[in-house]
């Protein structure tokens, strides 16, 4: 089978998503813990695929530390990335500004009570608002390397570091949209077990799951262009984990006002990085690298 690879891939993380999402229904409350691991699945697969199934195992897995400025210039454009949806989600309404701190605050009560705890149990000289800046700032900083890389690298070495690159042999929209839209799916079943806040009309449910699909690719767009102009997968997990860590360290002054116009704002950031790269040289970057690729390959079978 030509591209045996990419279905034992999707096999194994299918197989994979579902054991833990049976797991964590089973678990109740308690399974919500189990979503980290989840979130593991794409580079398990990932890395079960290369060992067993496929030909090149791991040399064009791009595993190597590469430069840092590159890490420094996706993390700030992941970083403004966040910003403008949230100046987006402003403009639409979507949200509203709490600066006082009782959101996290609120967040942090409930971690302590379910462990049986009071949120002042902390160490002595350590307070409930020292914790708000530490998690604040460490979500737009430190927070993205230890641990927010491990994170990060869980999806990247999955989806972007092994899926992208072998759809993208079939054909690049292939690779752009139905890999962005196979990474939204994936998202789905945890969603739905995880607790939610809000309910929906049929309508808003119809919309959501556009503005979201859409969202998806334009994200995936982005994070297999982060891969592939840095060449190393280390600096696309900083940047998927970026985009992660910063919109909630936002959220804990942010309190929702509608989330469909929230998921439409981000559709609308998201659409307009990709826009950005397509109008400008850097949508080059694809063909380049798999081109330099196919030539590498063939010079090598010669």
């Amino acid at each position: 089978m030509k591209y045996k690879s990419l279905v034992v891939y999707l096999s194994i993380i299918t197989f994979l998503s579902v054991g833990f999402i049976i797991l964590m229904k089973l678990l109740g409350q308690k399974g919500n813990y189990l979503a980290v691991f989840y979130m593991l699945g794409p580079a398990i697969a990932a890395i079960i695929t290369r060992f067993f199934f496929y030909e090149e195992k791991f040399k064009d897995a791009n595993l190597r530390f590469g430069k840092i400025k590159n890490y420094i210039k996706f993390w700030t454009i992941a970083l403004g990335i966040t910003i403008l949806s949230l100046i987006l989600y402003t403009l639409l309404g979507s949200i509203r500004w709490d600066f006082s701190g009782q959101i996290f605050l609120g967040q942090l009560a409930e971690q302590f009570a379910l462990t049986g705890q009071n949120i002042n149990d902390l160490p002595a000289g350590l307070t409930p608002q020292m914790m708000l800046i530490i998690y604040f700032i460490g979500g737009l900083t430190i927070f993205n390397i230890v641990p927010g890389i491990i994170a990060g690298f869980g999806e990247e070495f999955g989806w972007r570091g092994f899926m992208f690159p072998q759809m993208y042999k079939i054909k690049p929209w292939v690779a752009f949209i139905v890999g962005g839209l196979i990474w939204y799916a994936w998202h789905i079943p945890l969603v739905l077990v995880l607790a939610q806040t809000q309910t929906f009309t049929t309508t808003q449910t119809i919309l959501n799951i556009t503005v979201l699909a859409i969202g998806s690719i334009c994200t995936h767009i982005f994070l297999a262009y982060v891969y592939i102009k840095s060449e190393n997968i280390f600096v696309a997990s900083v940047a998927h984990i970026t985009l992660d860590n910063v919109a909630r360290s936002f959220a804990y002054f942010v309190i929702i006002q509608n989330q469909v116009t929230a998921n439409v704002g981000l559709a609308i950031t998201m659409l307009l990085v990709v826009t950005v790269l397509y109008l400008s040289k850097e949508r080059e970057v694809f063909k380049n690298y798999f081109d330099r690729k196919e030539l590498t390959a063939k010079e090598q079978n010669l």
